[in-house]
């Protein structure tokens, strides 16, 4: 009964937040700006791809770092994006409150936002890697893709995406004015951390152990072992399949413990200090 329950009020919490991201506009006018988007920023790629093309870009260097690009999509969208849920309740809609005392609650309805942005997420993604496949020429064999180890990595960076994304949000309810520039410092703190332009092994040991701690970087190398064939970094090469996977697992799993409980307690600290209608007017 309490699943049905849960179920019942996450698709709830999902169809509002599907009314918030898209009642702006009209139906024509949001799906191009789903498709503009993502469109764009791969355009901004393809430029950059072409200024330095036969200087100094390894061509199956740069297509692990597109795809990886391409499904950075994922925690722009959803992991940074649910923080901006809770921002945009508490400050311009003025209605986190409310949604607090709701019989949604708090965790039910940003499970339910995180399922529309991942969504969002997912057409970007899958736009920006066919415009590579058809602008860029970025091609794998799809004979060599490994499809099950592939899939398992899809799905537990799914988990990692949303439960940290819980984290993020439970982050924001605490923190006011400094909730924009926290958001925006994870965004770029992410992309440099996990090997999305550049190998982790480029790093400094010490963010290089930051890096590892983080389930992001264990995502994408393993979406680029599985679909391209090879990763970008030459530490974490030296690990088998298998490894690889145990190892991003057991960094999730962790992941999954500390948002969990991480996000009762700041929440219940937000609660306390009264920060669920505090505005600040930025």
């Amino acid at each position: 009964m309490a699943v049905s329950t849960f179920f019942q009020r996450w698709r709830s919490a999902a169809w509002l937040g599907w009314q918030v991201e898209s009642n702006w506009a009209d139906p024509a006018l949001f799906t191009l700006y789903i498709v503009a988007r993502p469109l764009a920023v791969a355009a901004m790629l393809v430029a950059m791809y072409w200024a330095v093309r036969g200087r100094a870009v390894h061509e199956a260097a740069f297509a692990g770092f597109y795809v990886a690009n391409a499904f950075h999509a994922y925690a722009n969208t959803v992991l940074v994006g649910m923080g901006w849920v809770v921002f945009e309740e508490r400050e311009e809609f003025e209605t986190l409150k409310y949604v607090y005392t709701s019989p949604i609650g708090m965790f039910t309805y940003l499970f339910g936002r995180s399922m529309v942005r991942f969504t969002l997420a997912t057409i970007s993604t899958t736009l920006t890697l066919l415009m590579g496949w058809f602008v860029l020429h970025i091609r794998w064999d799809w004979a060599l893709v490994r499809w099950a180890p592939l899939l398992v990595t899809l799905a537990i960076g799914g988990v990692a995406i949303v439960f940290s994304g819980l984290l993020l949000a439970g982050a924001c309810m605490v923190m006011t004015r400094a909730a924009v520039t926290t958001l925006e410092g994870v965004t770029l703190a992410l992309y440099l951390l996990c090997g999305v332009i550049f190998p982790v092994d480029l790093l400094p040991v010490p963010l290089q152990w930051v890096s590892y701690a983080l389930p992001f970087t264990w995502w994408y190398e393993a979406i680029r072992r599985f679909l391209l064939g090879a990763g970008a970094s030459q530490r974490l090469a030296a690990l088998t399949d298998m490894q690889l996977l145990g190892a991003f697992a057991l960094v999730t799993l962790v992941t999954v413990i500390v948002s969990r409980f991480g996000y009762e307690r700041l929440e219940h600290r937000a609660r306390a200090l009264g920060r669920l209608d505090q505005t600040t007017l930025y």
